[in-house]
């Protein structure tokens, strides 16, 4: 039986754990919608958001900027959207972001600013709700002293277990929490490598798809966003689209830029990398970045309509070239001899 995905109200990341005989995965989501979903009778339904002391605050997301050694409060609210009481477990973890490039909440025991972070009114860890109540949960955040200044992404997940035909589910939303050391903070991107390629039309010499792939590498301490442009003489200026790649310090990755292109057999151009600063992030955007690039842009089916046409011009020229010479060959053959003249003797008349 295929799991589930639970709907929230409010949450940063998605995790869903499937256990069966042991074994364990964990597959990371998309951003959870702000809504709930509809799923079936009598499943468990429950959100999560930043919340005060009167319960959810309309906050997206926990956001704060704290000296090393310096500790933070805030709280969250866990509400029951089911029909049942339902028990939960509660814990921080460090932020990440998936292979799709969503922020997500790393399973397991957290490294980083995830152990950072305490949660008071648990059970061990659990917390129970009856149907469509509401409870505010403190936390606090105690900054080691001897941290690097710079964001350290981290969040808090509310899950549930159930069993399903013999495989244990287990559903988890969450709230992201923003956290910033504070101390010099660099915003840095940078464009190490362009690969690029070029899918030739099927109509012989029309424009082209131009693929470029940018590898781009957060290098600074805080995060920030990737948007890329493709330009160039007979290429068609293109961007990555409107959505920038958010980037964690120390992340990388591939914005790809697809544009049309004419095939003049090689494509000069370059690709701009234009960071962009995130949400409330309050940091200066850097430069941008430039980098060159050559591909090759070939019109195969250009390039075969043009052998066809020039293979079928020397034929059409060697066939006619024979036929000249066959016909000048049977013109010679039957042209008439001159007549031989009189031949007279000496002495004959």
């Amino acid at each position: 039986m295929f799991p589930r995905l639970l709907p929230a109200l409010a949450g940063a990341a998605l995790a869903l754990t499937v256990t069966a005989g042991g074994a364990s995965a964990a597959v990371a989501a998309p951003a959870l919608p702000t809504a709930p979903a509809a799923t079936s009778a009598g499943a468990p339904q429950w959100s999560v958001a930043p919340a005060n002391a009167d319960g959810p605050d309309g906050r997206i997301s926990l956001r704060h900027t704290v000296d090393p050694g310096g500790s933070v409060t805030d709280a969250v609210a866990v509400t029951n959207l089911g029909s049942e009481p339902t028990s939960y477990t509660v814990a921080p973890g460090d932020g990440i972001l998936g292979d799709d490039g969503a922020f997500d909440i790393a399973a397991g025991d957290p490294n980083d600013a995830g152990a950072w972070v305490s949660i008071e009114g648990l059970d061990a860890g659990t917390l129970t709700l009856g149907s469509g109540e509401t409870r505010v949960l403190p936390v606090r955040v105690d900054v080691p002293a001897d941290v690097t200044p710079g964001d350290h992404p981290a969040g808090i997940v509310v899950g549930v277990s159930r069993s399903e035909s013999g495989v244990t589910v287990t559903n988890r939303i969450g709230v992201r929490l923003h956290l910033q050391v504070a101390g010099e903070i660099t915003a840095a991107l940078t464009a190490t490598e362009v690969t690029s390629s070029f899918r030739s039309s099927w109509i012989p010499f029309a424009p082209g798809v131009l693929r470029v792939e940018t590898r781009v590498s957060n290098v600074g301490n805080v995060r920030l966003g990737a948007l890329t442009a493709v330009t160039g003489g007979v290429i068609d200026t293109a961007s990555s689209g409107t959505e920038p790649v958010e980037l964690l310090p120390g992340d990388a990755a591939n914005v790809v830029t697809e544009t049309t292109a004419w095939p003049v057999f090689a494509l000069f151009g370059t690709t701009t990398v234009r960071p962009v600063v995130l949400g409330d992030d309050a940091i200066a955007a850097p430069t941008v970045t430039e980098l060159p690039f050559v591909a090759p842009a070939v019109s195969w089916s250009g390039l075969a309509a043009l052998v066809i046409l020039v293979g079928t011009v020397v034929i059409v020229t060697v066939q006619r070239r024979r036929r000249d010479h066959r016909g000048a060959s049977i013109a010679d053959a039957g042209a008439p001899s001159a007549p031989e003249g009189t031949r007279v003797e000496a002495g004959a008349r």
